[in-house]
Parts: C-alpha cells; structure tokens; sequence
C-alpha cells in the first residue's frame, strides 16, 4: 500500500492540558431549543474534547455522528446526500475538504459569511461563505527508521527495493482524495494517472486508513508509505515536507433544521480560540492564522519552533481548490480501475 505524498511539514505539537477562560467558567445548561446536529469526520479522540468545550462556551447540545477511518469524510457526505431533501444535520466538520467542495457545486451548502472567519486567507474559504477551511495537515511520504535513502517523492517510491512494500490508504476516500484531486488539477490527468498505473506496478499495498500505513511502517512491516502528517507523528515515524496541504474544513448544510443554532456552532467552531486549541492537541495540525505561540507552549517537548513550521506549512497551503472537483472527476473512475488490476 502506498501513501500518497501531499507533503505538509511536520508539526510536532502534542500538548495536552490546554484550558482558556471560558472553560474554567461555569457551564452554560443547555436547552432543549439549543439542540445542534453535527457530522464530523474529524478522529474522534480530538475532536470530542473540542466540542465538549464548544459545549460549555456556547450552551449548545452537540449531538455529534462520527465517521468510519476506513470511509473518512466520503462516509459522511454520502450521508448528506442521502438526507438532502429532508436534512438531518446542520454543520460538517470534515477532516478533510474535497467533499465539502463537491456537496458545495451540488448546492448542499448553506452560504455564511461568519465574523470568526474575518483573519482566515482568502484562500481558505468560500467567497459566499460556504466553506472555512480549519486546521491543515500534510499528506506525505514516511519511512521505516533507519532508512539510509529515504524516499522524497513518487520516483523514490518506485525504486526497485520499494517493490511490494510501500502502502497508500484507499484514495477513494478522506485525504488520500484530495491529494488525488490536487495532483489532477496541477499535473494534469495522464500524468497523475501514469503516476499510479507505476505505483501499482510496484506492488504499492492500499490499506484501510492513513493510521494501518503509518502503524505498518512504524513496525517495520513497510519500507514506506503515504499518510498524513498527523498519523506519522502519532506513530514517530519520520516523514518529507514534499507535496500537498489538506485543509479541514467547516460548513453549514442546506436547509439545517436548526440554522440559528448552526450559525452559532459554526462562529464557535472556525474561530482562533478553536482551532488553537486543535492545533495544541492534534499533532501534524498547523493554524490556517499567523501563527504567535512559541515552542515553550507545547508540552511534547517539540523540536520545531511552531512559527517556523507554519511558516513551511504556508508554501503548501493550496490556492487552487477550485479546480479540484473538476480534476478529481477525471480521474476518479479511471484511477479505481487501476488499482483494481492485478
């Protein structure tokens, strides 16, 4: 299995034990009307500390739906899909923003602008305020501990002594499609597939998730694989800064059954205070803001002052999402062919 390498560059920042005012206040008791249904596709052992203090600023109910690490993000937004002519959920919090942009071209959005978004780049959001990117991972090549020559892109994947064991999470799904969808709108579709036809030919392993690459090259099991930076810091695997940033991304449905609350879930969830406290607890997370913490504020004790590797993670912070629905759909059915081959 081969990981595709959207290189990001490595956070290490594991802190644990960050608190802000309003979480040492009192908790607002929620009310049966501040009811908020959120789907989210960020990994839950994150995620749910976030939104129980979303839940304490805000005075909101969270019911929250989690998905699958095997069907990140596609699970869910086939579930909105689904549910598009009577919705179920009022915001998606996804890991990850192919989906969000393609529920956004099939009108299942609802544009808003929030005022939390007002420092977000231009480039990472929606102009009518559909989408708000939040926290930005890079999808990048790992390798085993030890490795003399590790690779640094796709050609050091194909190297003769990498056949049949270099590993990739299915690029039908979370992450792994974005880099997919990226590389097709900046390289072009016959270049991105010739891309996998040669991984493939290299006996390139696809996995069920970014975590089983980063586990099995982490053991020894694979030379090298594509994965998330933050899935290769949990695993101190060591990883490139070469290729593409996947941003996360925060919208509010079409026709959520409780907008009011939907917008005040949403104004909480993209703002500084929210996302700073996912970068300081999800390792291989960067800030979509200029970042001014310095290295003394993250407990893990990491080696990169997190200015600097912000500073590294703007290069790749994509400006073309645009055009990634249109590259993704000329490759998606082409590239499942491939990988189905034997």
């Amino acid at each position: 299995m081969h990981k595709f390498y959207f290189v990001f560059a490595s956070l290490c920042v594991f802190i644990g034990g960050c608190r802000n005012e309003a979480t040492t206040t009192a908790p607002i008791k929620p009310a049966a009307s501040n009811r908020v249904v959120l789907y989210c596709s960020v990994d839950e052992v994150f995620a749910r500390p976030i939104i129980n203090d979303l839940q304490v600023r805000t005075g909101l109910k969270i019911d929250v739906l989690y998905d699958t690490e095997a069907a990140k993000t596609a699970g869910l937004a086939s579930r909105i899909r689904a549910e598009s002519s009577r919705p179920q959920a009022d915001v998606f919090w996804s890991s990850a923003l192919l989906q969000t942009l393609l529920l956004n071209r099939e009108k299942l959005l609802q544009p808003y602008v929030s005022p939390a978004a007002r420092d977000v780049p231009a480039s990472l959001k929606d102009a009518s305020g559909a989408w708000t990117a939040m926290g930005i991972r890079l999808h990048a090549i790992g390798w085993k501990k030890g490795t003399k020559y590790p690779p640094t892109g796709i050609k050091g994947l194909l190297w003769p002594q990498m056949k049949n064991k270099i590993g990739m999470a299915n690029p039908q799904f979370g992450t792994s499609s974005d880099w997919v969808a990226a590389m097709a709108a900046r390289d072009g579709t016959a270049k991105t597939l010739n891309s996998f036809r040669a991984l493939k030919k290299n006996g390139v392993q696809i996995l069920p998730g970014n975590s089983v690459v980063a586990q099995r090259v982490a053991r020894g099991e694979l030379l090298a694989g594509i994965a998330d930076s933050d899935d290769w810091l949990a695993q101190k695997v060591d990883f490139n800064n070469y290729g593409f940033a996947v941003p996360g991304s925060v919208a509010i449905l079409k026709n959520a059954p409780h907008s009011a609350n939907a917008k005040k879930l949403v104004d909480a969830l993209i703002s500084k205070q929210t996302e700073d406290l996912l970068i300081k607890t999800m390792p291989g997370v960067s800030s979509t803001r200029p970042i001014v913490i310095g290295k003394e504020d993250y407990v893990s004790g990491a080696t990169l002052d997190p200015r600097e590797v912000h500073n590294r993670f703007l290069k790749a912070i994509p400006n073309d999402t645009a055009r990634w629905p249109d590259g993704w759909d000329k490759v998606r059915e082409p590239l499942a062919q491939i990988l189905l081959r034997d």
